[in-house]
């Protein structure tokens, strides 16, 4: 689908140029190179802001795996309010009351470590992937690693309800919310 902005400037860029040379040939006997190129360049300076804008106005900056990796741990943070903490979840609302569920797994699992790692990868659709590793009793003698999405909802990436889902059961965590 091309923007509006971008139709714009792609006409911008037409017009002016035409316009360049039709002014170059009644004046001459021969196009203006130069005012051709002047005019080409502005246009495609035009289009390239304009396709700019409106990419960085439809998604957030990319997150890095640190970045990410803080969200998933914030989201198990106990002294996170629980609106705050299903707000970082696609479809959040619905392990809602899964929550008392995960504080007695990571109690269960005092030494897990776990983590989202590089690299991030935007898949230009509105989706994040990475990978989360986890090691269930801290020993790293039982990496399991998974794919993650993030999923870009109101401005903000959110973990994917599906991946949620496939880490819990990664860690061997069952949960109604997950079905």
């Amino acid at each position: 689908m091309v923007m509006p902005t971008t139709r714009f400037a792609r006409t911008a860029l037409t017009a002016a140029a035409s316009l360049t040379v039709a002014s170059a040939a009644a004046c001459s006997t021969g196009p203006d190179e130069a005012a051709i190129d002047a005019a080409r360049s502005s246009a495609n300076a035009s289009l390239s802001s304009s396709v700019a804008a409106s990419s960085s106005a439809a998604h957030p900056p990319l997150p890095t795996a640190a970045e990410l990796d803080a969200q998933i741990k914030r989201a198990l943070d106990p002294a996170l309010p629980d609106s705050e903490r299903t707000a970082l979840i696609e479809d959040g609302e619905i392990f809602k009351d899964a929550i008392p569920d995960m504080y007695t797994a990571l109690r269960d699992n005092p030494h897990a470590v776990y983590g989202v790692t590089d690299p991030v990868f935007d898949n230009r659709d509105s989706t994040l992937t990475a990978t989360m590793r986890l090691d269930k009793d801290g020993t790293g003698s039982a990496i399991r690693t998974t794919v993650v999405h993030f999923v870009l909802l109101d401005g903000k990436w959110k973990i994917s309800r599906t991946d949620l889902c496939g880490i819990l059961r990664s860690a061997d965590y069952h949960t109604p919310a997950c079905g």
